[in-house]
């Protein structure tokens, strides 16, 4: 099952890149818990407005803004982390070039719970990975 799941949410972000929201949440439980304490502004929400409100926050700060999925890792026990580098100019000028990961929780073959990490290694960590 662990393959599936890393495909399911690798099958996900395809359609979060492509735009496709409807069909990004139709891979989340109804009441996904979505973490973004990452983020400076970042809150807790559970359900899919909670998933599209993070998402509506974070592409306002940008007049530029690109994410490119590096690595999708099986990391056992339903979980699946997702290795992003994204690439920005935000509204007041400041220029970005990162890395981050998200730690996916999945149950029955939907995503119950994201946890976003500005560092990578912290993501990996969690689930007792190294990169």
């Amino acid at each position: 099952m662990s393959r599936e799941n890393a495909e399911l949410v690798g099958r996900m972000w395809d359609a979060f890149l492509k735009a496709d929201f409807q069909t990004a949440l139709s891979f989340s439980d109804p009441d996904v818990e979505w973490d973004g304490t990452n983020l400076p502004d970042g809150q807790i929400g559970w359900g899919h407005e909670a998933v599209m409100d993070h998402i509506r926050r974070w592409a306002d700060q940008w007049d530029e803004w690109t994410v490119e999925v590096e690595r999708i890792i099986d990391a056992g026990d339903e979980r699946v982390v997702v290795l992003i580098r994204e690439r920005g100019r935000s509204k007041s000028g400041i220029e970005m070039d990162e890395r981050h990961a998200e730690l996916y929780g999945l149950r029955d073959g939907m995503v119950v719970r994201r946890q976003g990490f500005s560092n990578p290694s912290d993501a990996l960590e969690a689930v007792g990975l190294s990169e």
